[in-house]
């Protein structure tokens, strides 16, 4: 049995996207698709030719998460990782001591949730220091923004960071629990703008060394000023000052010693050819990796009777590349792509909502070991460049682009020795 091949879902995402479309007057009118590859003459094929590289991309907002990431490890594949976060703090109420109180000290309590990216069994430190620059109200704050802090840090913790860690506490010197309450003496805590004169905000930093896991934390943090009346000095007395109403993370790689090295550029590429024909996904530093299908255009040599049939494309995880530590995303997510390397839109699945694809452990037919692959249908894509209604410009696969996380991929390519990509078509002629 056949049906007509439906492309509407994926155009209609396209509309005022001219680098991506052509004229189309009506995309289901001249070209069937197949979905029987048991149809008589039907044909099968895996000589597509594809290409696959690598390619930077624009960094990604961070500062409408739920969420802040900070930690430092050394990846084999992609350098050394970091993430800083950055929070600005809060008066839940005016703060006005009076005189006969005494200051005791001045604690960060900090909460993580349940994302590790590295090995969280080694010890790693969390430094905070004070920022120096106001945080802009106005501004959407990217994974690349960083705001400049003071080289010294006002506290440390070291640390592991298990599933089981429930908070972190940093008691914090230097002069700013002092200055905090001084200025309530003065009556200068009663509005956020007032705190923020003497506080602009605080920077989450991992240890200049460490080698451990990138941790998730709550936004919402909290610093506690603790002080005491020396008429009843075994009584503690505390006021909170909020911390995350205005949050943001960012991200850095060092990939001077990787296969990626040369990629300094955004939008520009490395073709697998040059990275020992593999591609890598990033979606915290924008890292995608790209697929071209140049010879599209050369089944419209076949002649008019010809049916093109379902494509599924299999991209598998190097051997060796993901461990326990190290997984790969969950899902990636397709998107089309402009020649300039412009994300376009994304595909939609038949619920109308963004398609991703996921990871599928399974054991191989090859090697008789458990492989992890992903599977990409570009039936439709091949189907509308065949018949003219978009340029082939190829698509680019992702990690889940709604959350800005380090997790990747290593992908063979199509000259992979033991990981090679793959496709296979069927079409018919009637």
């Amino acid at each position: 049995m056949s049906k007509r091949l439906i492309v509407r879902g994926v155009l209609a995402l396209l509309a005022g996207l001219p680098l991506l479309l052509t004229a189309c007057d009506d995309p289901t009118v001249d070209l069937e698709l197949s979905t029987d590859p048991t149809e008589r003459n039907a044909y099968y094929t895996d000589t597509i030719t594809v290409r696959s590289s690598t390619v930077l991309v624009d960094s990604v907002p961070s500062s409408a998460t739920a969420y802040l990431l900070v930690g430092r490890y050394v990846d084999a594949q992609l350098g050394t990782i970091e993430g800083r976060s950055y929070l600005q703090p809060s008066l839940a109420a005016a703060f006005q001591p009076t005189t006969e109180l005494s200051y005791d000290s001045l604690v960060l309590a900090l909460t993580p949730d349940a994302y590790r990216y590295g090995d969280t069994t080694r010890t790693q430190q969390l430094l905070v220091h004070r920022v120096q620059q106001p945080f802009v109200a106005t501004k959407t704050y990217y994974t690349r923004d960083a705001l400049s802090y003071d080289a010294t840090a006002l506290g440390q913790r070291t640390f592991r960071a298990p599933k089981s860690l429930a908070s972190l506490r940093v008691r914090l010197g230097g002069t700013l629990g002092p200055e905090l309450w001084q200025a309530g003496l003065n009556n200068r805590l009663t509005s956020n703008d007032e705190l923020r004169e003497v506080l602009k905000g605080l920077a989450l930093l991992p240890g200049p060394a460490d080698n451990a896991a990138i941790v998730s934390w709550s936004p919402t943090a909290t610093l506690h000023l603790y002080y005491h009346d020396p008429l009843d000095p075994t009584t503690a007395l505390n006021t909170d000052f909020e911390l995350g109403t205005r949050h943001f993370f960012q991200l850095e790689a060092d990939r001077s010693s990787t296969l990626l090295a040369s990629l300094t550029q955004v939008k520009k590429g490395l073709p697998s050819t040059a990275t020992a024909n593999q591609t890598f996904i990033e979606a915290g530093l924008g890292l995608y990796t790209k697929l071209e299908f140049p010879y599209l255009l050369n089944f419209r040599d076949v002649g008019s009777g010809f049916v093109f049939g379902s494509a599924e494309l299999k991209l598998e995880v190097v051997s060796n590349t993901a461990t326990r530590q190290l997984p790969v995303p969950a899902v990636v997510v397709p998107q089309l792509v402009s020649r300039g390397n412009q994300l376009g839109a994304a595909f939609l699945n038949s619920a109308g909502t963004t398609l991703t694809i996921p990871a599928v452990t399974a054991v191989s037919t090859r090697t008789g070991l458990d492989q992890t692959s992903y599977t990409l249908d570009c039936s439709a894509y091949i189907e509308a460049v065949v018949l003219g209604t978009l340029a082939n410009d190829g698509l680019l696969l992702n990690g889940d682009a709604q959350v800005a996380t380090v997790g990747r991929a290593v992908l063979g390519g199509p000259g992979h020795a033991t990981n090679p990509l793959k496709i296979s078509a069927y079409y018919t002629r009637r």
